[in-house]
Formats: C-alpha cells, sequence, structure tokens
C-alpha cells in the first residue's frame, strides 16, 4: 500500500489560489439566453421570432381578386412626392373670320324727284297741302303720287282774313298717314305757317341705305322697318338697325329721323 503525502508548506506560506472563479452576472445572462435558448429549441418556434417576421405574420396575403397596384410603393410615397408641375399649353388662337364688306355709299339716300309745284296764283292752302306731301315724299324716299292723298281740317275760304290759324292736315302714302299740326299767319300780302308732325314715314330701303352708309365696314345690315313705317321725328330711338361687320361683330344702331327726312344712326353706347 502506498500512501501519499502531502507536500510539506510552511505555516506562513500563501495559500495557492483556488481554481473556480465568481461568475460575473454578463456571464450569467448569457447562459441564461443560452439555456433558453434551448428551451425555445424543444418549443414552438413562432412564439419567440423576430419583429421582422412577426410583421410580415401579421400581414394578411393579398387577395387574388385585389387591384393590381393596391400595395404599390408609388402609392405609399405618392403623399410626400412632391408634384410635378403642369405644362401649360399656349392656346391656338381663333381665326378672325372674316365677312365681304357692303359697297358703302358715299353721298345720302338720293332725293326723290319731285312733281311740278301748284303756280303762284294757285289758292294758299292747295299749295300748303303740296308742301306738306313734298315731305312725305322726302321723308319716306320715294314719290307716289297716285297714292298719296291729303286733306285740311280748314278749308281756303276759312283762312282768307287777316289773322293768325292753328289747324291739322293729313297725307297719307299708301297705307302711312301722317298727321301735320299747321300755324298760319294770314297777312295782306302774304301768309306764314309753319309745321310740325310727330313721325313721319320712312321706307326700309332707305333705312338700310343709310345705316349701311353711316356703320363701321358693314357686311350685314337688318332694320326694324319693313317696307314703309311711320318713325318717330328727332328721338335717338326712332328706328333701329342691326350691323354685322366684317370682323363678324353685331353691333346695335340707333337711328334719328330729322325733320327734314334725314337719317342719323349711332351706334349703341355711344
Amino acid at each position: 500500500m502506498t500512501r501519499r503525502t502531502r507536500p510539506f508548506r510552511p505555516a506562513d506560506s500563501p495559500r495557492p489560489a483556488r481554481l473556480r472563479r465568481t461568475l460575473r452576472p454578463a456571464a450569467l445572462v448569457g447562459l441564461a439566453g443560452l439555456a433558453l435558448g434551448v428551451t425555445v429549441g424543444c418549443g414552438t418556434l413562432g412564439a419567440l421570432t423576430n419583429s421582422a417576421d412577426s410583421a410580415r405574420s401579421r400581414t394578411p396575403e393579398p387577395s387574388s381578386t385585389a387591384h393590381q397596384g393596391d400595395i404599390s410603393l408609388r402609392k405609399l410615397t405618392s403623399a410626400t412626392d412632391t408634384p410635378k408641375p403642369t405644362p401649360t399649353k399656349t392656346p391656338t388662337p381663333t381665326p378672325t373670320v372674316t365677312l365681304t364688306p357692303l359697297p358703302r355709299p358715299t353721298s345720302t339716300y338720293p332725293a326723290p324727284k319731285l312733281p311740278p309745284a301748284p303756280k303762284d296764283e294757285a289758292p294758299e292752302l292747295e299749295r300748303i297741302r303740296y308742301k306738306l306731301e313734298t315731305i312725305v315724299w322726302a321723308s319716306a324716299g320715294e314719290v307716289d303720287e297716285k297714292g298719296t292723298k291729303s286733306t285740311c281740317s280748314k278749308s281756303e275760304d276759312d283762312i282768307i282774313a287777316l289773322g293768325t290759324y292753328k289747324f291739322t292736315c293729313d297725307v297719307r302714302l299708301d297705307d302711312v298717314q301722317t298727321r301735320f299740326a299747321i300755324t298760319a299767319t294770314v297777312k295782306k300780302s302774304e301768309v306764314n305757317w309753319g309745321w310740325s308732325a310727330a313721325k313721319l314715314p320712312v321706307t326700309e330701303k332707305k333705312a338700310v341705305y343709310e345705316a349701311t352708309r353711316q356703320a363701321f365696314r358693314p357686311a350685314r345690315v337688318t332694320c326694324d322697318v319693313t317696307d314703309l313705317e311711320a318713325v318717330e321725328v328727332g328721338t335717338s330711338s326712332g328706328l333701329t338697325c342691326w350691323v354685322t361687320d366684317v370682323y363678324n361683330d353685331s353691333v346695335t344702331y340707333h337711328g334719328k329721323l330729322l325733320p327734314n327726312g334725314a337719317l342719323a344712326f349711332e351706334p349703341d353706347g355711344s
């Protein structure tokens, strides 16, 4: 039997360091994690997957009936994308419509040719009626002796004595009648008289002629006078004509009938 003896160590010699070391907390955590890993390996893996795998597991798979592009990245980022400026389109200019201009008269509507006047020795009232007929013919722009009839409210015998008389005379041209208010002063050697009328006749032909002459570059002209009509004297709204110029713009012209039968047109708004 062999007996082992321990080597002699003096009492004051230092004790040899033990081979055990106290484990640090970090090492304990590592060991715990390792043990946990072993436990997980033996259990269900799905319970402790990483965060990315967990997010994917909660996202449902797109349905086969979903519209294409429902999960497009462009949709997710379109709210933050800087919108691109929309290109500005320069509108194509509309071509100017140019109409054929009407021939524009250079002079006023021609005065109609008048029949001979009564002789100087003719009765005064006959000469007054003739003068009133010429006023109607000049205003209308035409003469129709057969279609013209004139009458007065006084006879020749009523105005023989010296004095001032007021009466009326009517002149009918076709179906248009004009009433004149007459003031006559009878003297020894002469008779002075004057007239006034609220309306005078105007033909459509004359109205269109004067509107064409006075309008700006007319291409079409129509007036509210048909054939022959009575028109108010001295008012800017006596008659109306509509003029379309060569640039296809429509302008309204208002005509004023003057006592001498002339027509003066002005565009609307002037």
